[in-house]
């Protein structure tokens, strides 16, 4: 008696795993182009986390180099019982004419955008605009990576003493742009003594570009 049962032949199971590999390399073909859009997400989440934490510190800092770091007992631009205590910083590559202090106050010094005598690293900038990456630049520091006249590395801006914590983030660049602004989105007369728009860029290890905005007041 003939038995009923009956498996598969050579080539049916031949047939059958070319047809499975042709499946397969569409499949995986479709998931490789998948991968790059999955990764994007996760840069833009380290970009946006890299901003947060740069914003925070920056507003945190003294509005100007010539305001009081103290507890801002006073402001620059501002005269006080009868005390001026002179204007804030210029801004770079822009008209400005500081005015001194009056009666003057020992040890004053005209000031510009900028990082000032003694702050070479972020832990020792003590006001917004000493974070303007173009005039970081232009100090020629060796211990600082310039790309393109005024992105810098951002593991520059992420160390918290003399040692760069140069893995942190990785192949991310940072660009910082702070222009005077009245906050009401266009300048005026003696506008740095009201308020400063600070303009931070961050460039993705895809060379893609986040810009973030926001402004410090005189405070």
């Amino acid at each position: 008696m003939r038995s009923l049962k009956r498996g598969f032949t050579l080539i049916e199971l031949i047939v059958g795993i070319v047809l499975l590999a042709v499946a397969l390399t569409g499949i995986l073909g479709l998931l490789i182009n998948q991968a790059p859009q999955a990764v994007d997400p996760v840069q833009q989440v380290r970009a946006a986390q890299l901003a947060q934490r740069l914003s925070g510190e920056i507003l945190q800092k003294s509005f100007d180099e010539q305001s009081d770091h103290n507890g801002g007992r006073y402001r620059c631009g501002e005269t006080l019982n009868g005390q001026f205590y002179g204007d804030c910083s210029c801004p770079v590559g822009l008209a400005c004419t500081q005015r001194p202090p009056a009666p003057a106050i020992t040890g004053w010094q005209p000031s510009v955008y900028g990082p000032d005598g003694g702050e070479r690293a972020p832990y020792t900038f003590n006001d917004v605009d000493d974070y303007q990456t173009s005039a970081i630049c232009a100090k020629g520091w060796v211990e600082v990576s310039c790309f393109n006249g005024d992105w810098i590395d951002a593991a520059f801006f992420t160390q918290t003493d003399s040692k760069v914590a140069s893995d942190e983030y990785r192949n991310y660049q940072v660009r910082i742009a702070v222009t005077p602004n009245n906050l009401f989105g266009s300048p005026g007369l003696k506008v740095e003594s009201i308020g400063k728009r600070i303009d931070l860029q961050v460039r993705l290890p895809d060379q893609s570009v986040l810009d973030f905005s926001f402004y410090r007041g005189n405070y």
